[in-house]
């Protein structure tokens, strides 16, 4: 998955700069045209461009001289990664329209294909159950229909709306607020490492980096920026899933809105932008609709949001012991054999049990949740 681009280096150096944006790189690119350039420049060149962010430069050439050319490129062979620049024929054409579009994008999973429909589903991180199932509804209805579902990985709706995807036998792109060598957060490395089979992590930090404050909003903008519109499900009027309507809006995307609880913190940032004109979501119908599209397959019948609780009382000890580290949240059949020190051949044969009873369903990657 490696790019051939003999300037690779100077690109992966200039992103690890402190303080070095993605618009005054590009500015710089764009003016000299060669980011080989760009990294040997002198402070007399510099002083010459109008509207550079002098802070970000005084941090080049203070920063500069520590930062080894080989090293940048050897991590990235050793982490299997993909890079892509502003350079690379295969550099998303909808990130690259936006006003900021990050300089350099690291990629591991699946290449990204310039191809499709993209749509991202965000919300908040303390989701209702309603939130998340009608999330994962939405997500796996959309994948079906050959939608690649775009979120931040985070707990609560985009974990729902990843794993909807999945479910839908579809594409996933999961945006990381760190490096993607750095799962965030760690509950979540099952569901990283699925999508990894079928789809992508993307970040424009650095490997090695990990999360901050400041880096969401950023990461926000690119889950805009692959997407032709943003679907929010509950949020609060300040939360993320709001930040990233609002890059939408001044990328020139759709943005959609599902309605939830009357009165609810949680649904009062949907509320507020249907009542700003965005979208209001019931069904992928009004989607479809927005973007001028018509279905061209039927939906495949999904489990109803409400459901009998099942019945454990005549389980045997065994199937006993597998419920028992089983939720909603997807687990991978390597974790469950560990938490219940059952072997893999003992375990496949209990899981399918357990999936004949209709207690538990298996998921993509030998994922599996209860019913």
């Amino acid at each position: 998955m490696q790019t051939t681009d003999p300037k690779l280096k100077y690109w992966l150096a200039l992103n690890r700069i402190p303080d070095f944006g993605p618009v005054t790189i590009k500015k710089l690119w764009e003016h000299f045209g060669d980011v080989e350039k760009v990294w040997h420049l002198v402070p007399e060149e510099l002083a010459g461009i109008e509207g550079l962010n002098r802070k970000a430069i005084n941090s080049f050439l203070t920063n500069r001289g520590e930062i080894d050319l080989d090293d940048e490129l050897a991590v990235v062979k050793h982490c299997d990664v993909q890079v892509l620049t502003l350079t690379d024929p295969d550099y998303p054409p909808l990130l690259k329209e936006i006003y900021d579009p990050p300089p350099v994008i690291y990629l591991k999973g699946q290449p990204l294909s310039s191809q499709g429909k993209t749509i991202a589903i965000v919300g908040t991180r303390e989701a209702s159950q309603y939130g998340k199932d009608t999330a994962r509804r939405l997500a796996q209805e959309l994948a079906s229909l050959g939608f690649t579902i775009v979120s931040g990985l985070a707990s609560g709706i985009d974990t729902a709306a990843h794993w909807g995807a999945l479910e839908g036998k579809g594409k996933t792109w999961a945006v990381f607020g760190c490096g993607v060598d750095k799962i965030y957060p760690a509950q979540n490395r099952e569901l990283a490492r699925a999508i990894e089979n079928s789809g992508t992590l993307v970040s424009e930090f650095p490997l090695g980096m990990g999360t901050d404050k400041g880096h969401f909003p950023r990461r926000n903008r690119i889950i805009s920026g692959l997407s032709l519109g943003v679907i929010v499900v509950e949020g609060h009027y300040d939360s993320g899933a709001l930040i990233t309507a609002k890059a939408a809006l001044d990328q020139g995307r759709e943005v959609f809105a599902v309605p939830g609880e009357i009165g609810a913190e949680r649904t009062k940032g949907p509320h507020w932008l249907i009542k700003q004109g965005a979208k209001l979501v019931e069904s992928v119908d009004d989607v479809l609709e927005e973007f001028n599209m018509e279905r061209t397959v039927s939906l495949p019948k999904s489990e109803p949001i409400l459901e009998l609780k099942p019945d454990y009382s005549l389980l045997t000890d065994d199937e006993s012991k597998i419920i028992n580290v089983l939720s909603r949240q997807p687990k991978h059949i390597d974790s469950i054999a560990n938490e219940t020190d059952f072997s893999i051949s003992q375990l496949a044969s209990l899981l399918l049990t357990l999936e004949i009873k209709k207690l538990i369903r298996s998921q993509p990657g030998k994922f599996f949740v209860l019913y």
